[in-house]
């Protein structure tokens, strides 16, 4: 019985360590820093005017419609230029 109850220690606790080697990482590198703009990114009236090849014809007709013709996305953002 011993035996297991050791792996089960051992093994939770490396999923700990790891657990908080990641945070501690995320942390260190910035992936908390503007945590408020990055909770509004889903609610962006931006990403509604990026141009989506994967649309049919009459979504893309309903999206520009509703939201303007497709605006060129910035440089390294979703859709945008080189």
């Amino acid at each position: 019985m011993l035996p297991s109850s050791l792996t089960v220690t051992l093994s939770i606790t490396v999923l700990g360590l790891l657990s908080l080697a990641a945070f501690v990482w995320a942390f260190v590198t910035g992936q908390f820093d503007d945590i408020e703009r990055q909770g509004m990114l889903p609610l962006d009236d931006d990403d509604m005017r990026v141009l989506r090849p994967w649309e049919s014809a009459s979504q893309k007709a309903a999206r520009v419609e509703r939201w303007g013709p497709p605006a060129p996305g910035a440089p390294g953002a979703w859709g945008g230029g080189a």
